[in-house]
């Protein structure tokens, strides 16, 4: 269900902003947005850039041993305590912070000492200190390399000059060599370096024989690696208090949103606008009036070119399949909310395309327990509400198929892979209830804003149609005939009533009918439910049978076929839950949701207490 949504707008003292901020997202019932330029207030930049300083402390004490759980509890504090401020979170952070400004730099020296050692490899061999390989009165030396290749020919060319080459290692650039030259011929070997693709070494600005030189290098670095080592260990003892940064980091989030938003101001008052639900405003007020009698607080429906935030309100059972919605897109404020048609849909094909019980027995029984200990909350907790239903249904299904872990155990209806006609036709019944219950909500949304002749021309005239074609296959007479051309004469006499003259309305009419084809593509799509029931089927058989070969090879083969057995089911379930909740979804997007919904809304985000880590006790 979609609720009604108000505008609200708060003129109140500037004194009082603080303490109205807070209250406001305690309560977390109203979603500040400004009339124009959105303004944050003073001292947001710093907030936030602290908070951005906090995160990266946080990925750093995990990078270097703080303790990291796949599943992480989140400290539960109350409200009052959460808003004194960790003074030993903010020490930590900025000790933290400092230690790893100085490990990076020290990493970063380190790296460069050991780059310069690796380039001085090619010159072990080198017999005269760095500092002597520099132009002198009379001679002038070429220190570098060159391709490999162009060794042979340089050195000959080089012969009737007065120059001499000595080589040595082998680098990245070909190979090492000194030229040493007598000032006169310099112009003549400087050509030559040119004309073989001479490419100069980059040597340490260092004194010594190169063989010393790397050495002093390498112990510089290993100095360096060993300082930040010692850093490290410093960061270890500060990771223990981790907790106390998190709880910083979400007491700088919740002061940074609420001073995201300035309103309009004047010399001693301002204003806030934004949205609430419309059953939430004698909270809000209450709320107000608790902290100050100086204000005026003023409530409103959305004007026509106004776009109010969606929020989306169901039932325990319905609830989760909003995260489904909101993968596609929030329906547009004023439309319907699909959740409550759409979740038995969803709940029914999850489980047919799954279809094994064994499977559905051990993710219901390991999702319980994973929400029962994490209580995961918001998206992520929705998401696995729907994962945790389509468990069920799976458990439902495959004992009415009699799937048990790829094996055929009492049947309480039929075995799809003996029966597939069976399936099949089971697939396009419940396709054409789920496309009819579309055509349906679209009509009852097209009567409700009082457009009769939209519902009839272009909704019931087909199903009509449908139901015509329906009586002629199995009631006998003549009476499905007649509903059928009942519905195709609506279609062809209102179907083009956009278009200008009675030629050409009854031609658009005609045309319509064509559209037939598309609904017999949506239904042809639910054979996708056959297709991977049938999937899941065949894997656990597969997977069964390679087990029993196996385990017909003695004990090492036995010990394998367990392996095989707990491996191969569980990646079968992985893949094919994946499988079941895409397609599953899938099928409501394109063949359901094209009927009727009408995406555009926005999130609700409002003023609230957000946290990461801490769960807060109000």
């Amino acid at each position: 269900m979609l609720v009604k949504m108000q505008k609200l707008t708060l003129y109140a003292l500037k004194a009082d902003r603080d303490a109205l901020l807070l209250a406001l997202q305690k309560d977390g019932n109203v979603m500040l947005e400004p009339e124009g330029e959105r303004k944050a207030l003073p001292g947001a930049e710093a907030v936030n850039s602290q908070l951005e300083k906090t995160g990266q402390v946080l990925r750093f004490m995990v990078q270097n041993g703080a303790k990291s759980s796949l599943f992480p509890q989140r400290t539960a504090l109350s409200y009052d305590a959460f808003l004194k401020p960790s003074e030993t979170g903010r020490k930590v952070t900025e000790q933290v912070d400092t230690l790893a400004s100085r490990i990076a730099s020290l990493d970063s020296e380190a790296a460069a000492l050991r780059t310069q050692a690796d380039s001085l490899i090619p010159w072990k061999e080198l017999d005269i200190p760095l500092e002597q390989l520099s132009f002198t009165e009379n001679t002038r030396i070429y220190a570098g390399f060159l391709p490999e290749k162009e060794i042979p020919d340089f050195q000959k060319e080089m012969e009737g000059l007065l120059a001499d080459v000595k080589l040595y290692g082998l680098g990245p650039d070909g190979q090492a060599l000194v030229v040493m030259a007598y000032k006169d011929a310099d112009n003549e070997v400087k050509h030559l370096l040119k004309e073989h693709d001479f490419s100069e070494a980059v040597l340490p600005k260092r004194s010594g024989l190169a063989a010393d030189v790397a050495r002093q290098l390498e112990q510089e670095a290993a100095d360096r690696e060993k300082q930040a080592a010692g850093l490290r260990e410093e960061t270890k003892n500060a990771a223990e208090q981790k907790a106390q940064v998190e709880l910083y980091y979400d007491q700088l989030s919740a002061q940074g949103d609420r001073l995201a938003e300035a309103g309009t101001e004047t010399g001693s008052a301002f204003m806030i606008t934004g949205w609430l639900r419309k059953d939430r405003e004698k909270q809000v007020e209450t709320v107000i009036s608790g902290v100050t009698d100086a204000y005026q607080l003023t409530f409103r429906d959305p004007l026509p070119d106004e776009t109010p935030p969606t929020v989306l309100e169901n039932s325990k059972l319905v609830r989760p399949y909003e995260s489904v919605v909101e993968l596609y897109s929030l329906p547009k404020a004023g439309t319907l909310d699909p959740d409550l048609i759409m979740a038995p849909f969803h709940f029914i094909f999850f489980g047919m395309m799954l279809s094994d019980a064994g499977y559905g027995l051990i993710l219901t029984v390991l999702l319980y327990f994973v929400m029962k200990k994490l209580k995961p909350q918001g998206f992520a907790g929705q998401l696995l509400g729907v994962i945790f239903l389509g468990s069920i249904s799976t458990f439902i299904w495959g004992a009415m198929f009699g799937g048990w872990f790829g094996l055929e155990w009492h049947p309480l209806l039929f075995v799809p892979m003996k029966e597939p006609v069976k399936m099949l036709a089971l697939c396009f019944a419940l396709g054409i209830i789920h496309l009819a219950s579309g055509m349906l909500t679209k009509a009852y949304m097209l009567l409700r804003d009082g457009d009769i002749l939209s519902a009839v021309a272009d909704e019931i005239s087909w199903l009509i149609m449908f139901a015509g074609f329906f009586c002629m296959a199995v009631v006998p007479g003549p009476v499905g005939k007649y509903l059928a051309l009942l519905g195709a004469g609506i279609i062809v006499l209102f179907g083009g009533r956009d278009k200008k003259g009675i030629v050409s309305r009854l031609m658009g009419g005609l045309l319509s009918l064509y559209n037939i084809s598309g609904y017999l593509s949506d239904l042809l799509s639910y054979s996708r439910i056959f297709a991977l029931g049938l999937a899941t089927g065949v894997i656990g058989m597969v997977i069964n049978t390679v087990a029993g070969m196996l385990a017909e090879a003695g004990p090492v083969g036995t010990a394998a076929a367990v392996i095989v057995l707990v491996g191969g089911h569980f990646f079968n379930i992985i893949i094919n839950v994946l499988g079941a909740f895409v397609h599953s979804s899938r099928l409501q997007y394109i063949e359901f949701f094209g009927k009727f919904f009408e995406a555009g809304g926005r999130a609700f985000v409002p003023l609230a207490l957000r946290t990461k880590y801490t769960d807060i006790v109000k």
